[in-house]
């Protein structure tokens, strides 16, 4: 199994980086906006600088996404996807229908070591 090489708690998330990925664990209960992901693409640049990464959303809570937000993602061009880890079916629904926002490749995983093995082979395949 692979192993995180960095934990970070934020107000709104716990972040696990990866040498590919980043996991992030968002609150429950929380609307997940702008103000986020501005956040969110600091601390990935921050720690990525300009090697490419993978951003998971490890749905374990229940909240809300605007869909609008994916829109910001395109500012950061070090990241080649999205993948969202569940194991409840209607989280798994609910990133389905994001998908259609995503201006990068956007997977849904039941297993974290599956969505790791995919955000490898995103970075790698350059």
């Amino acid at each position: 199994m692979t192993q995180s090489t960095r934990k970070l708690k934020l107000s709104f998330t716990e972040l696990e980086f990866y040498e590919t990925a980043v996991i992030s664990t968002i609150k429950e209960n929380l609307i997940f906006g702008h103000e986020h992901v501005q956040q969110l693409r600091k601390i990935c640049i921050d720690h990525y600088g300009n090697r490419d990464f993978v951003y998971i959303t490890n749905r374990k809570y229940n909240y809300n996404v605007n869909p609008v937000i994916y829109l910001d993602l395109i500012q950061v061009g070090t990241l080649k996807g999205i993948a969202v880890l569940s194991d409840k079916i209607e989280r798994l629904q609910t990133a389905n229908f994001e998908r259609n926002f995503s201006p990068v490749p956007y997977e849904l995983f039941e297993i974290r070591e599956e969505a790791l093995i995919w955000a490898n082979s995103l970075v790698n395949d350059d």
